[in-house]
């Protein structure tokens, strides 16, 4: 397998028998799968490729409603399913996954899942929500919601290299589902420049929450659905911004690396005042927001928030 990260994980069942079969089937459309990998003109680089052998677990994976009878019957009686790992996202590699996704359906996919959410379509239907202009629809088509805790939590935004949202079922829950959805959609349609400590609301009827950037500890991080971006914590109705300065900092190497390495170092969990004073004395560069965000993205996972340092160090030791 080549060397990337992986931004993008897609379960793909179909009626091809191996590998080998696969590659013949792809081959009429200008694809071919050599050394573990799919390869091909279309592609600006190669995506790693597995196979896995129909276990009579595969339709399970895409029993939970959004696939219907009938294709789940298909997958039931594949053979196998492909598992693609790409070294782009669904944004920034739109264009080039639903034309591998077209290709693949032409070979004989029956169904997507997206790994970093575990929601899967028909093949048919997968193309025509992500082929859309509507983010609501590769919104529906990518992310999942979950509930623990006392909170709600979306799943699934890492595949578009940014954060999750996690909010209180402190109110309706109807009316808090919402809430998140509109915060995911809101990045997915405006790649908006988002800051810990700023305030959010869908509209100006609705009270202001504050936004703290978390680190994601539902998941492992060799899990799939783990997202290295983090998630959005919105705070109770009401909350008020915290002072901001044109320019954020970032920390060269990142806080999370720093504090990580003196913690082995050390060979013990660091206390508050250890955490504080390695913050205080670790090396950063004042950038531009927008700028901070794209080298985020390029290194493909978040820092911590240096004002909440030892609050968040706390709970992202162990995911570091």
């Amino acid at each position: 397998m080549s060397e990337h990260i992986t931004r993008l994980s897609l379960l793909v069942p179909g009626t091809p028998a191996s590998v080998e079969n696969w590659s013949e089937a792809l081959h009429r459309g200008g694809l071919r799968i050599d050394r573990g990998a799919l390869r091909g003109e279309r592609l600006d680089t190669p995506v790693d490729v597995e196979w896995v052998e129909n276990d009579d677990e595969l339709a399970r994976a895409f029993s939970f409603g959004t696939v219907g009878p009938d294709v789940v019957a298909a997958i039931a009686a594949a053979p196998g399913a492909l598992v693609l790992h790409w070294p782009v996202d669904l944004r920034d590699g739109k264009s080039e996954i639903i034309g591998v996704v077209e290709r693949l359906r032409d070979a004989g996919a029956l169904a997507v899942r997206i790994e970093q959410s575990k929601v899967g379509w028909d093949v048919a239907q997968w193309l025509e929500m992500f082929s859309s202009d509507n983010p609501w629809a590769w919104h529906r088509l990518a992310v999942a919601f979950l509930e623990d805790e006392g909170a709600l939590q979306s799943c699934g935004m890492h595949a578009f290299s940014l954060p999750d949202v996690r909010v209180a079922l402190d109110g309706d829950r109807r009316a808090v589902h919402e809430l998140a959805a509109i915060l995911d959609v809101y990045q997915l349609a405006e790649d908006p420049v988002l800051r810990s400590g700023q305030t959010f609301a869908p509209n100006a009827d609705t009270p202001r929450r504050v936004v703290e950037r978390w680190p994601d500890t539902r998941y492992p991080p060799d899990h799939p659905c783990h997202n290295p971006f983090g998630l959005w914590r919105l705070g109770p109705p009401g909350g008020v911004a915290r002072p901001l300065g044109d320019l954020e900092l970032v920390f060269v190497p990142p806080l999370r690396v720093v504090l990580a390495a003196v913690e082995a170092k050390h060979g013990a969990p660091l206390t508050q005042a250890q955490v504080e004073a390695t913050r205080d004395q670790a090396t950063c560069i004042s950038m531009e927001s927008r700028d901070a965000q794209k080298l985020e993205r390029s290194r493909g996972y978040a820092d911590l928030d240096p004002e909440l340092a030892w609050a968040q160090w706390s709970v992202a030791r162990d995911h570091v």
